[in-house]
């Protein structure tokens, strides 16, 4: 989930002052090790991912095109657990959502985006 990515250019065009992404994408889990201190995994799923464009444009004015685009979107993702206690754990991971593009009111040339997403944690197992 990216709540505010903001959005730059160099020229005074028609396009969105920012917009925020979300993806639902369930997945399957490959543990290596699993049950041991040190646990590496893979996960590959798929879903859909949602974009909301801002209202505003970025030089100003209202935003008149549509501003929500949902599309389908890949994720595969890396991570590695490591056990502390009994039942807490900390995790590291990285994944990539492979979706649409969002409504920018540009042609881009793309039809297809990355979206990475990188985060660490502390995991409670029950």
């Amino acid at each position: 989930m990216n709540f505010d990515e903001d959005l730059h250019a160099a020229l005074p065009i028609r396009i969105p002052e920012q917009y925020a992404s979300y993806f639902v994408t369930p997945s399957a889990r490959i543990n290596l090790f699993a049950g041991q201190g040190i646990s590496p995994w893979v996960s590959l799923g798929g879903g859909f991912g949602h974009f909301a464009a801002s209202s505003t444009l970025l030089f100003g004015g209202p935003n008149t095109e549509a501003t929500g685009t949902t599309t389908g979107a890949l994720q595969a993702g890396l991570g590695l657990d490591v056990a502390i206690f009994t039942h807490f754990g900390l995790r590291a991971e990285g994944r990539d959502f492979w979706s649409g593009m969002p409504q920018l009111n540009v042609n881009t040339g793309k039809n297809h985006q990355n979206n990475i997403f990188a985060g660490a944690g502390v995991v409670w197992h029950f």
